[in-house]
């Protein structure tokens, strides 16, 4: 059986990390096991940006990878967008080649 895997990128602001991973824990069937991150964003826009993210000149964001079947991805984005539809929650989805592990 040859499952292609997919990574599925979400960052939304920190604020709604804590919804954002609620809504992912809840999810029937269960996801496999995810990654969060605290990052910071850079760029021209800083719409919204508070004014200490101004000075400093990057947006705190929450990033959480999850390594999906392919099926899965569709199912997941459907999921966050109707719990908690957000213009500041952005994703991508990128390719898996490989998976494994060291022993």
């Amino acid at each position: 059986m040859n499952v292609k895997l997919k990574r599925l990128t979400i960052l939304s602001p920190r604020d709604l990390e804590d919804p954002v991973l609620e809504t992912l824990l809840e999810m029937q069937p269960a996801l496999p096991g995810f990654t969060t991150l605290a990052v910071s964003g850079h760029g021209e826009s800083f719409e919204g940006a508070r004014a200490q993210e101004q000075v400093r000149g990057r947006i705190d964001r929450s990033m959480v990878w999850l390594v999906l079947p392919e099926e899965d991805v569709e199912r997941t984005l459907t999921q966050l967008s109707r719990s908690m539809p957000h213009p500041d929650i952005i994703w991508w989805v990128e390719p898996v080649d490989a998976m494994g592990k060291l022993a």
